[in-house]
């Protein structure tokens, strides 16, 4: 048996958005020195500089994705893979797609789905989301709740 093609693909997303680079480097070096001074030891300085670093990493360190009929692996500062079986919703969004476990929408989506960035590869990656993850495709809306309807006797 052949085995299914891989995707591979990188997105440097601070060559394609160059122009957040010099607020991002402000900050990360300002609040770092501003911290330590305020609270006054240097430990605070380098905790806010780890936090700031952690949070801003994937933009400067390019993401690398594979994609297989298995799963979607993403490598950089914050890495992460998921099973296609587990995508349970797809968003389409301008830049990217995310792949969610959750049917509904829910702020956990950023813990535990994985964004994948088009970069050059818009193309590729729509026909993969297609391809292996059809059974998230299907649009699901929010359950509306039931109102429960009240008779209101006439006196």
């Amino acid at each position: 048996m052949s085995e299914p093609p891989v995707l591979r693909w990188q997105v440097h997303l601070m060559k394609r958005q160059p122009e957040r680079l010099p607020v991002l480097v402000l900050v990360l070096v300002g609040v770092p020195i501003l911290g330590a001074w305020l609270m006054g030891h240097w430990i605070f300085g380098v905790a806010a500089l780890w936090m700031l670093w952690s949070a801003t990493a994937d933009f400067f360190i390019p993401i690398r994705y594979e994609a297989d009929a298995e799963k979607v692996r993403q490598r950089g500062w914050s890495p992460r893979v998921m099973r296609r079986d587990k995508a349970k919703r797809v968003v389409w969004g301008e830049e990217g797609v995310l792949l969610s476990p959750f049917a509904q929408p829910t702020r956990l989506n950023a813990f535990r789905g994985i964004f994948l960035w088009y970069g050059d590869h818009r193309e590729q990656v729509e026909a993969l989301v297609h391809t292996y993850c059809a059974h998230a495709l299907s649009d699901t809306k929010p359950k509306k709740k039931r109102r429960a309807k009240t008779v209101a006797a006439k006196s």
